[in-house]
């Protein structure tokens, strides 16, 4: 990576210590240098800024408004710099200094308050997003993001590590005031509208898929944007759906309030997982893993099996 700074560590003590001095001698003496070194190491910082950051016309110096802000920056990437250098002497790593993570919608109301509590203890600054899955590949892959939680486990890159989740059956959603007498979906398509998930997700993109796979075609009326969206529609009597029972749960929609089915046919699954970069976060990505885990089966697997009993055993949380 090649970013032109315009200044080095070395630079930001000289502007900092002159700064507080107000003199170049006294810097220059602090720092075992000359006089004409601090000069020149001044010159070059503020040629290389394009910007005045001392007013040379005065005595004592000061700075400009612009070497005001830069001062503060200074200062505080001085600290962190210092600080980091005792860390790695001191082979202190227990805290993280920055986790960014992203989850798939899905996952967020099951296991996002456990995340929350195992980053917090493990990292002094974090973040945690949602969003689409293909962004948050992206973001991993491109280091803005350090941990995914994911139905897409980048397979095609070997210098990742990768920690199931969970693995569970796609699932028909209904109305519960549709009658099946035998399940069919190519009479499922004449009677009621599809309710897609939006293109751009990867949820969507796979069942879409699937559809095709089977040759099924149903009409494009109806495509929103979140599993809340489309299980109220089903609910609602507006059409019937392919979901998982994860993003049931997830949606809020109680599982008494749509009729849930078995798929026919070939399995068709799904399957989240925790991905990191190799080697840099220590044991913090297993720790989420293994959290996730424990509070999907204590809250999400009682749910599926208090109302959904025949999915026992199709659902492997591991």
């Amino acid at each position: 990576m090649d970013i032109n700074l315009g200044f080095d560590l070395k630079a930001l003590s000289v502007f900092v210590l002159v700064a507080e001095t107000g003199n170049m001698s006294q810097a220059a003496e602090r720092l075992g240098t000359t006089q004409s070194s601090i000069s020149q190491t001044l010159s070059s910082l503020e040629a290389n800024l394009k910007t005045q950051l001392i007013d040379r016309s005065v005595r004592p110096l000061v700075i400009t408004s612009a070497g005001r802000y830069f001062y503060d920056r200074a200062s505080y990437l001085l600290k962190e710099a210092a600080q980091t250098s005792r860390d790695i002497k001191q082979e202190n790593y227990e805290q993280l200094r920055q986790v960014n993570i992203a989850i798939v919608d899905s996952l967020v109301t099951a296991v996002g308050g456990p995340i929350l509590d195992a980053v917090k203890h493990r990292t002094r600054e974090w973040s945690i997003k949602t969003g689409s899955s293909h962004m948050h590949a992206h973001g991993l892959l491109s280091h803005q993001l350090d941990i995914i939680l994911s139905d897409d486990a980048l397979e095609d890159h070997p210098d990742l590590c990768r920690f199931p989740i969970l693995r569970e059956p796609f699932i028909i959603a209904l109305p519960n005031d549709y009658k099946v007498k035998q399940l069919d979906l190519n009479s499922l398509c004449r009677d009621l509208d599809f309710v897609r998930y939006s293109e751009h997700s990867l949820i969507g993109q796979t069942i879409e898929r699937y559809l095709r796979r089977i040759q099924l075609e149903p009409a494009m009326r109806l495509q929103l944007d979140n599993s809340y969206a489309i299980a109220s529609m089903v609910s609602a009597g507006a059409g019937w759906t392919i979901t998982s029972p994860l993003c049931l749960f997830q949606s809020g929609i109680k599982m008494h309030q749509v009729q849930c089915l078995p798929l026919p046919g070939d399995s068709f699954v799904r399957s989240l997982t925790l991905v990191a970069r190799n080697n840099e976060l220590l044991d913090l990505p297993k720790t989420i893993a293994k959290d996730s885990r424990a509070i999907l089966k204590e809250k999400f697997l009682q749910e599926v099996g208090a109302h959904l009993p025949w999915l026992e055993g199709q659902i492997v949380i591991d």
